[in-house]
């Protein structure tokens, strides 16, 4: 706990030492006033930015927002020759110089002061600068949901599909890279609704409801560590409109396909308040196809499952949060979201079992219904204070997060050979929890505009269990509870970090270095077979990043991490899943945890028309956990997780974004590395593979009639793709979109084919040593939706260098 306490001090030092006045300042005697109007038509402004400038330098001495009546004081200002801005947005920025402060006259009295609306030819220009749907930086890429209309009507894995690198499998787990091994993040926070495993319940989170999706592949140390190819962040909407502002839209879809979202919030110059609830309900069909052979000497034994069935997702997601903004640059913010969810599978399964011969061993059928639900609540408190003069901020943070979920399963197996074995009817009843808590600050400093430390505190603290029995019916249909499963599974996990980043920026270069100190507590406890474990462990991350800007805009950014991919709850549940008893699920409570080095050069060039991102990665990473899948001799198997020797992954990337026409952007790319795994470990296994996993996505929007009719084509490729127990098929699909913007953005409507040529899905072959296996997963992707939006109030956004504006879950950058 020593650096613990360390950093403690160092954080308050810092925020003591940058409260006090510098020795010798001015005194503070004067004051400013005014009120700013539009030129036109006179009326007053509303949440103008008014700054105060030094003549000398132009540096910032204080800032403020004009109120309801577009009045504004600037008090406490020291002595000396200032110069004042006055900008809002849609306006062109008024400069006032040689305001003079002193003893005689402390008082200065700027009476009404007009600001002129943007012309039309400059508001083309703004328009066209507007953000696109992705933003790509050196070490982040941010996808703006937003712009992207090929995702309504869809989910957070709709969105996250069409992520450069962002891979979503059909099980809902998210790779990154070709690594499943990747940190979810909601609002920058660990929270229940990303599912605690990194896996799904981002299904059940409208797209309706996400403002932005942030990529993070080589994170600074003031990130958590976890995660071998980066961070996800799932970033959900937070209007910051000024005035009363809303929206509202619904849309169905083919399939029994319906979803509906509403937004609203009201912003002043002293609080803002925003909601949000969107709403889906999903049905289609979900079938899988496995095919298996096993060797046994001379002989060899056929297993060949075909299942037809229903999936059906209802869900909502909520949430609301106010914004405080009180005196000297302080923000006190709250928010609570929450996602209630419920999904019921049913399958209709045929099993064969016969040998080379043909001979029958077995034929049954498996009847299963699967329910599950999900209740979760993210509650978060924020302090920020950001310092005068942009010389830094401190953030103060507290969130916790609350799970409950239950996964039933209802089976009857019937056999028709062997005839006269048993009929099968069991109920499978399994009950979860969850409790998340993250308590942090942070402090940031900038000197000189060229020297700029973080530091900050964090401490992690999850409980979860599980509980889960079963029965069974005896020949009269009677249930009682058996002893297949009987289960009472705790998780604990303790994780104390602190952490220190310098930078500094010379000329075209920018140089930061960071370490993150990481005291970590795993407790995983079968209680119903008096099992218990105890992981504990100290690390340290360090990272380092270098950045070089060419004269000709380009940049070039070489970074470095070291990272751990702890194994969770999930990974190190020693439970067996019963629900097809020819395929087994289970944790392994003796994973241990994976370490990484990985490195990052890339490049980035903007030009007029088309921007280029190039970058070359390897990871290098020992004790790997990969899910796996062992056979056994009865012709059963399970999928489960081991630990694999090591592994390299060396790639590249490439992101273009083409513009050849002001109403036509394009974006392409393309992820391609070569990963190698090497393990000695697992006896009668043979996870030593290596080879090429390559895949790309392209989007091509196109604007017409002056930009209200937006038409959107999205296509995505993943070419065959090694794994550790063999080969992913390969895989692709492609979608349509069109949207139509009347009554000056007030109302739109759209169409949208997901899917079109119904290729989407999952193919993968098994190969190990005495096993052959095929299996195939496909659910109803080919959907044509409908859908309608309408929007009231304002639609200029007020200025982002309020605290509270930023980014949730950034930091760590190479910005000054």
């Amino acid at each position: 706990m020593r650096f613990i306490f360390t950093f403690v001090i160092i954080s308050l030092l810092s925020l003591t030492v940058h409260a006090q006045p510098p020795a010798g300042s001015n005194p503070l005697i004067g004051s400013i006033d005014g009120t700013v109007l539009d030129s036109i038509s006179k009326e007053a402004l509303e949440y103008a930015q008014v700054a105060v400038l030094k003549s000398a330098d132009s540096s910032v001495v204080a800032s403020i927002y004009t109120g309801e009546n577009g009045t504004f004081v600037l008090e406490n200002l020291p002595a000396g020759k200032y110069i004042i801005k006055v900008s809002n947005s849609g306006y062109r920025s008024k400069f006032i110089p040689n305001i003079q402060l002193s003893p005689q006259k402390p008082l200065r009295k700027l009476g009404n002061v007009s600001l002129v609306t943007i012309d039309k030819a400059i508001d083309e220009v703004i328009i066209q600068a507007d953000k696109t749907a992705l933003q790509i930086g050196l070490d982040k890429k941010v996808y703006n949901v937003g712009d992207d209309i090929s995702v309504t009507g869809g989910s957070a894995n709709d969105v996250l599909n069409n992520v450069p690198s962002v891979e979503i499998d059909q099980e809902g787990k998210v790779s990154l890279r070709g690594d499943g091994n990747v940190t979810i993040l909601i609002d920058g926070k660990p929270s229940s609704l990303s599912g605690g495993n990194g896996k799904s319940l981002l299904d059940g989170i409208p797209a309706a409801s996400i403002e932005r999706i942030e990529i993070v592949t080589n994170p600074s140390a003031k990130y958590d560590p976890d995660g071998t190819s980066g961070i996800i962040n799932v970033v959900l909407k937070k209007n910051i409109k000024r005035g009363l502002n809303g929206s509202v839209s619904a849309s169905a879809g083919t399939g029994n396909a319906y979803n509906g979202a509403v937004n609203l919030n009201m912003r002043n110059t002293k609080f803002n308040v925003y909601g949000n609830y969107a709403f889906d309900y999903k049905d289609g069909y979900r079938n899988q196809f496995m095919y298996l052979k096993q060797f046994y000497g001379d002989s060899t034994v056929y297993f060949d499952q075909e299942r037809l069935g229903s999936d059906l997702n209802i869900s909502h997601t909520a949430k609301i949060g106010m914004d405080i903004y009180l005196k000297d640059r302080n923000t006190l913010s709250w928010n609570v979201s929450g996602n209630l969810g419920d999904r019921e599978r049913f399958g209709d399964q045929n099993n064969y079992r016969y040998a080379n011969s043909n001979d029958t061993i077995g034929y049954w059928n498996r009847i299963a219904t699967d329910p599950s639900g999900n209740k979760n609540l993210d509650a978060g408190l924020n302090y920020s204070w950001e310092f005068k003069e942009d010389k830094g901020t401190a953030d103060f943070a507290a969130y916790q997060s609350f799970g409950q979920g239950y996964n039933d399963g209802i089976y009857e197996q019937r056999f028709t050979y062997p005839s006269d074995t048993s009929s099968l009817f069991q109920n499978l009843y399994s009950d979860e929890n969850t409790n998340i808590t993250t308590l942090s600050m942070d402090v940031v400093r900038i000197f000189k505009e060229k020297w700029r430390t973080e530091s900050g505190l964090k401490m992690i603290r999850r409980n979860m269990g599980v509980n889960a029995y079963s029965e069974s019916a005896d020949t009269s249909g009677v249930y009682s509870q058996d002893t297949l499963t009987y289960f009472d599974y705790s998780y604990k996990e303790r994780i104390y970090s602190a952490y220190g980043i310098v930078a500094r920026a010379v000329k075209s270069w920018k140089f930061q270095v960071g370490v993150r100190l990481e005291q970590s507590y795993q407790e995983p406890n079968l209680l119903s077979e008096n099992k218990s474990f105890r992981n504990q462990y100290f690390n340290a991350f360090p990272s380092g990043h270098v950045r070089y800007k060419f004269d000709k805009k380009g940049e070039m950014s070489l970074g470095y991490s070291r990272r751990i991919n702890r194994p969770n709850s999930d990974n190190l549940n020693p439970f067996t899943s019963y629900a097809d008893p020819y395929n087994l699920r289970r944790g392994n409570p003796e994973l241990r945890p994976e370490y990484i080095h990985s490195i990052d050069l890339s490049y980035d060039l903007p030009m007029k028309k088309l921007t280029l991102s190039v970058t070359a990665y390897q990871r290098y990473a020992s004790s790997v956990i990969n899910r796996v899948k062992v056979f056994y001799p009865d012709g059963t198997s399970a999928g489960t997780f081991a630990n694999i020797d090591n592994s390299v992954n060396t790639g590249g990337e490439i992101v273009f974004q083409y513009r050849p026409l002001p109403i036509w952007r394009n974006m392409l790319s393309i992820n391609g590395n070569y990963i190698k795994y090497n393990d000695n470990s697992n006896v009668g296994t043979n996870f030593n593979r290596e080879g090429f996993v390559l895949g790309g996505k392209l989007s091509s929007t196109l604007e017409l009639m002056k930009r209200t009719l937006t038409i959107q084509v999205n296509g995505r490729y993943g070419a065959p793709a090694v794994t550790p127990s063999g080969r992913m098929q390969p895989r692709g699909s492609m979608d349509f979109s069109i949207d139509k913007s009347l009554y000056n953005g007030k109302w739109g409507v759209g169409l949208r084919v997901s899917d079109i040529f119904n290729t989407q899905g999952f193919r993968f072959f098994v190969d190990q040593p005495g096993v052959n296996q095929n299996v195939e997963f496909k659910w109803e992707t080919r959907r044509i939706f409908i859908n309608v939006r309408y929007r009231f109030g304002k639609t200029d956004i007020v200025d982002k260098k309020r605290p509270s504006d930023q980014p949730q879950g950034g930091g760590g950058g190479m910005d000054f």
